[in-house]
């Protein structure tokens, strides 16, 4: 008896081969059948004739109904053990219970492995389902569930599935999900041929480099490195079977089945508060450890205890947000995403992690922008037709590109709205200030620094923002630091008021160029913000803590300073304190300045010239 999952493959009278995973059919094993009915075309469901269907032959045909296995036939096995009325009886009752299930009109064959009856009817019968069958999409990104995982002596460890979605090659790079391992493809064997490539569709052997065996097992993925991302939640369509037998309550503890992964998880009801044999719902899984599965995806739910299957469904996302129950945008969305074109899926998931109005002031993660890999990613499409379609929507207006990031359009207009009302904001509660600093800018709409430069970049070549020019926080008379942005055509005023005072201060530091007012004086004349603003335009230089010079002092300091320095080839604190005819209090934060700078280069109380020249620290 099958308590595991065999594998064989078949030569049909076309020439065709095919493979074939045999499952266990006994009640007790169905973990391990679910492990290999994923990816399959078509299915052979087979019922003795002696005793007709059985319960497990009702899960089995459940399962399949559930995963929409497109293609089928039941073969009624051990013919020669009974009669043609019997077999009449079978067929019928056969006939009947498919009606409402995915092998509706499925061709029913009398096979008998013993006396080789039916068995050409069946090949030739296999062979027009397969021929009827469309070749498997090629997404260009492979994934293969592995269900099987050994070694051998002199390869090493070696995994088998189902491969989908794209081909493989030897040689090429690839991760074992979910545990994010990286590998290399060391051989592929089909049908234990040798290849060089293997298409998607088919049983594939795979030979991983720089594996253990140990490190593997039944529920892995193999894809190209970064190509999947894992996941705690999916958002689906659950449906109920009609015979499961009672209500499925929110938050229930069931096992979820995909691929070859078996994973334990709760059920989160979206739009209902209990879901009803025969019905569907809306669902959130969560999970207790991580899966890797697509868009698309079909997934069988079991009970975990006593065990039983009572329904399945569809994946529509793999990467949702957590959801609050019985939200209407949410359930829409998920009806959209279900119905949704290629376009569509596109625009969606450009559009996922759109904010609300004003939410970018208080998360760290408000506007997205996605590189085409990830687009490709999350709308389970080939990134060639990825491209063109956002090519298509681009030329269309619906899409905006900013260097490598793409935005749907309207999550671009609410970045552009955001982004120039935070600087408009700035300057409204800073009029004196120059502009807001770039990083403050960035982090308030939540962008990644990269990001943040490809989004500034188009706002620039619009028209709609500019960097500016900072004169003198650093000391040096002009810095372009570009640390800094504004509206085009801002520029910080002073009031009436203002600008007496500053007329006045300024007047101090031309009447004392030297032996200016400190900062804290300076600014108990015209208050923290104007001095500031001051500094900013350049029309006053920082030296040291609390030291301020007016510009053209401090230039005429530096150029004074040098000269004498040059002069004489060395400097002392008393002779630099003698050029300027100011005091200790002053000179001693301008020297030190000097020495950050490059001017001078002190040797214990002397200072000799510098690497730098005033000419590149000050204009």
């Amino acid at each position: 008896m099958t308590i595991d999952l065999g594998f064989a493959w078949l030569k049909l009278p076309g020439g065709q081969e095919v493979s074939i995973v045999d499952v266990p059919g006994h009640e007790s094993f169905i973990k391990n059948m679910l492990a290999g009915v994923g990816g399959i075309d078509a299915a052979m469901l087979v019922i003795a004739a002696d005793e007709g269907i059985m319960p497990q032959t009702r899960e089995h045909l459940a399962i399949l109904d559930l995963l929409q296995v497109p293609r089928g036939v039941v073969v009624l096995t051990k013919a020669d053990l009974v009669d043609e009325e019997w077999l009449e009886l079978v067929r019928d009752e056969v006939a009947e219970y498919l009606k409402p299930t995915i092998l509706a009109g499925a061709p029913i064959l009398a096979v008998s492995a013993y006396t080789g009856q039916g068995l050409p009817e069946l090949l030739k019968t296999l062979e027009e389902l397969l021929n009827a069958t469309s070749t498997r999409k090629n997404i260009a990104r492979p994934r293969l569930p592995v269900d099987r995982v050994f070694s051998l002596t002199g390869f090493g460890t070696i995994v088998t599935g189902t491969l989908l979605d794209g081909g493989l090659q030897v040689g090429q790079e690839v991760e074992i999900y979910p545990q994010g391992i990286k590998s290399r493809v060391r051989g592929l064997q089909s049908h234990k041929q040798q290849l060089e490539s293997v298409l998607p569709g088919g049983r594939v052997a795979l030979n991983l480099a720089n594996v253990a065996r140990s490190d593997l097992a039944r529920g892995n993925v193999v894809a190209r490195p970064g190509q999947l991302q894992p996941t705690l939640l999916f958002d689906a369509r659950l449906r109920l079977l009609a015979d499961s037998g009672r209500p499925l309550l929110h938050n229930t503890s069931v096992d979820v089945y995909t691929g070859s992964q078996e994973i334990p998880a709760r059920v989160r009801l979206l739009d209902t508060n209990e879901l009803q044999p025969g019905d569907s719902a809306w669902v959130q899984m969560r999970l207790s450890r991580p899966a890797v599965v697509a868009r698309r995806d079909r997934f069988i739910v079991r009970i975990p205890s006593p065990g039983a299957t009572i329904g399945g469904g569809e994946i529509v996302d793999v990467t949702p947000r957590y959801h609050r129950r019985f939200q209407k945008p949410v359930l829409s969305t998920l009806e959209q995403l279900m119905q949704a074109t290629p376009d569509e899926l596109v625009l969606a998931s450009l559009e996922r992690r759109k904010p609300s109005r004003g939410e970018t002031a208080h998360v760290a993660s408000g506007f997205s922008g996605y590189l085409l890999e990830e687009i490709a990613k999350q709308s389970n499409l080939a990134q060639d037709v990825t491209q063109q379609i956002l090519e298509s929507l681009l030329s269309e207006g619906r899409v905006y590109k900013a260097g490598v990031y793409w935005f749907a359009q309207t999550v671009w207009e609410m970045l552009t709205d955001e982004a120039l009302h935070l600087v408009k904001e700035f300057h409204q509660q800073y009029p004196l200030r120059s502009g807001i600093s770039k990083e403050e800018w960035r982090t308030r709409l939540g962008l990644q620094s990269r990001l943040a430069t490809e989004v500034f970049a188009r706002l620039q070549e619009n028209g709609l923002l500019e960097s500016v020019e900072n004169r003198g926080g650093g000391g040096s008379a002009a810095v372009r630091t570009g640390g800094l942005i504004r509206i085009p055509g801002f520029h910080p005023h002073f009031t009436a008021a203002q600008q007496q005072q500053v007329d006045q201060l300024l007047q101090l530091f031309r009447e004392h160029p030297y032996t200016p007012p400190v900062r804290s004086e300076a600014e108990a004349m015209v208050g923290t913000d104007v001095v500031s603003a001051l500094i900013e335009q350049g029309q006053l230089v920082k030296i040291g803590d609390g030291i301020l010079f007016s510009h053209t002092a401090y230039s005429t300091a530096l150029s004074k300073l040098a000269a004498y320095m040059h002069e004489h080839g060395k400097i002392t604190v008393a002779e630099a304190r003698d050029v300027l005819e100011t005091t200790r209090k002053y000179i001693l934060p301008l020297l030190e300045h000097m020495d950050a700078l490059r001017i001078t280069h002190r040797m214990g109380d002397e200072r000799t010239p510098g690497t730098a020249h005033i000419g590149s620290s000050v204009e």
